[in-house]
This record gives structure tokens, sequence and C-alpha cells, in this order.
């Protein structure tokens, strides 16, 4: 199994056996990236990475680990809006205002059990409590 160059590890998001199968096909090819679409990639890469926020794929791992049974990829979606889209900064105030209190980022309680199993490495508890910091919670 191969994946691009410079990338050690390759989270798939499979949930079914179509999506397994389908993942397997893909890795048993020996394509590579021509040099442009390579250096396309990369270049996709560092803008996401310079961009603010976290980069989190919704893969939904953290959540069964939460205690306070967040949604996390469901605020790290509306931190990460909030920070790269000002002119919607709207969007997440009104999004919160439809959940329960118990669901905001501020009932994140630090305990970092989610940041434990996150394939993107991040720190869960930080991002939500910056989050809950400007949404003056």
């Amino acid at each position: 199994m191969r994946g691009v160059q410079g990338v050690g590890t390759i989270l798939s998001g499979m949930s079914d056996m179509d999506q397994l199968r389908e993942n397997i096909a893909l890795f048993e090819r020996e394509d590579t990236l021509s040099a442009e679409e390579d250096d396309a990639l990369l270049a996709l890469g560092r803008k996401l990475s310079s961009s603010k926020g976290v980069p989190c794929t919704a893969c939904h791992y953290c959540v069964s680990h939460c205690p306070q049974e967040l949604d996390i990829p469901r605020l790290l979606e509306l931190y990460n809006e909030h920070l790269s889209r000002p002119s919607f900064a709207f969007i997440a105030p009104m999004a919160l205002g439809a959940m329960p209190a118990d669901k905001h980022p501020s009932a994140c309680i630090g305990c970092g059990a989610c940041a434990q199993v996150c394939p993107q490495q991040i720190d869960i508890p930080e991002a939500l409590a910056d989050f809950a910091r400007l949404m003056g919670e």
C-alpha cells in the first residue's frame, strides 16, 4: 500500500464493506502522482495548514470518548467556519443558539479523552475553550 510521497498515514474514513473494497482496489494499483499533481497537492496542503482553525476530518473517533457527549466534529466545524470566514460570523452563534447549553463548546470539561484518540492530533479541549471564549461563553 502506498500513499502520497511524504505522507506516512492515510485516514480513509471507511464505514462499510463497499468502501473497504474500493480502498483495497485503489491501493492495489501502482499508480503514482505526476510531478504536477504532486506539486498541486503539496501546495494545497501548505495553504490548508496555514489557514486558521483545526484540521478536523469529522471521523467522529472523539465523540464516543467524550463524557459530555459533545458533537465535537460539529463544534470544530463551526469553530473553523467562525475563524476562517469573518463575514459569516453570525453562523456559529446562530447554530449554537439552536443547541442545548450543555452541548456548547463551554460544556467541555477539558479531560482530554477526545484528544487522545484524535488521528489528527488536535488539541480538542484547547480548540473548544477558544471557541467558547470567542462566543462569550
